[in-house]
């Protein structure tokens, strides 16, 4: 029986998607344009709506999969990046949290389970934004959770994402790295938080996350009056006190008032909070 089971009965999942994967797309590919486009698109559709739900202390959230990485992303939501959990829950009540590349959207989803919490999730990859978005809808938190597909940076231009539509939930970079093919590009306005809340009327944050490798200091000095404003408490920033750009991020923050606050190492990489002094 033993071997039987192992031989027929197999329950390794990499085992199972590599055989029904190829049966399936062998069925859809044999349908002729019409039925294939209906029993695809229905297919994606009720996966992506056949969400995994991860239990909270606030509550349970529901997350849509596309992929391996968004599953990993929603899995470790309270384990990746603990401190950052433990921060969120620190905030003050009718606060406003600004989660500047937000991905798939799990640090602000978990903030949103606060009905006193007003949350904006930035990520400028169209890809994770529709994640992002389709999260948002799932867990019913339009009324207080806006999704946009924007880069936040120094100033007001047209950047280009580093990036393939096909990886879901992967991290993407404005600064390319030659890892994609030249036609993986995907082009994005990007916005300084000074016109965002100056001229576009989006209410100054209280709590700013910023985990956007190698753009951080341009976010900053792109921040220089809204930093000025009483409002702003504090900032939590994936930086390394020890590079070049993250010394350049200290002094920035320090000259607008903010200093390290605490510091919470994960794997091997570093999240700064900042407080205003």
């Amino acid at each position: 029986m033993r071997w039987l089971r192992s031989r027929f009965g197999s329950t390794d999942a990499a085992a199972i998607l590599r055989r029904e994967e190829r049966r399936l797309l062998r069925l859809v590919r044999r349908l002729p344009v019409e039925p294939r486009a209906k029993v695809q698109g229905e297919l994606a559709r009720a996966l992506a709506r056949d969400a995994i739900r991860i239990e909270t202390p606030r509550g349970p959230l529901l997350f849509a999969i596309f992929g391996e990485t968004s599953g990993f992303r929603a899995r470790g939501l309270l384990t990746k990046q603990q401190a950052t959990i433990a921060w969120i829950e620190s905030f003050a009540p009718d606060s406003v949290f600004w989660d500047i590349g937000a991905n798939i959207g799990s640090y602000a989803l978990y903030a949103a389970l606060r009905a006193d919490m007003r949350v904006v999730a930035f990520e400028p990859a169209a890809v994770n934004h529709f994640i992002l978005a389709a999260n948002c809808e799932l867990n019913g938190f339009g009324e207080r959770l806006d999704c946009l597909q924007l880069g936040v940076g120094g100033g007001r231009e047209v950047g280009h994402l580093e990036l393939s539509q096909f990886e879901p939930a992967h991290s993407f970079s404005f600064r390319a790295k030659g890892r994609q093919p030249p036609g993986s590009r995907q082009a994005c306005l990007i916005l300084p938080i000074d016109q965002l809340t100056d001229d576009y009327g989006l209410a100054c944050p209280n709590y700013i996350k910023i985990d956007v490798p190698a753009m951080t200091d341009a976010i900053i000095e792109g921040a220089a009056r809204t930093l000025q404003r009483p409002e702003v408490r504090e900032l939590h920033i994936e930086a390394s006190e020890t590079s070049k750009g993250g010394r350049r991020v200290v002094e920035l923050l320090a000259h607008a008032g903010f200093g390290i606050a605490g510091r919470h190492v994960h794997g091997d990489t570093t999240d700064l909070t900042f407080s205003r002094q």
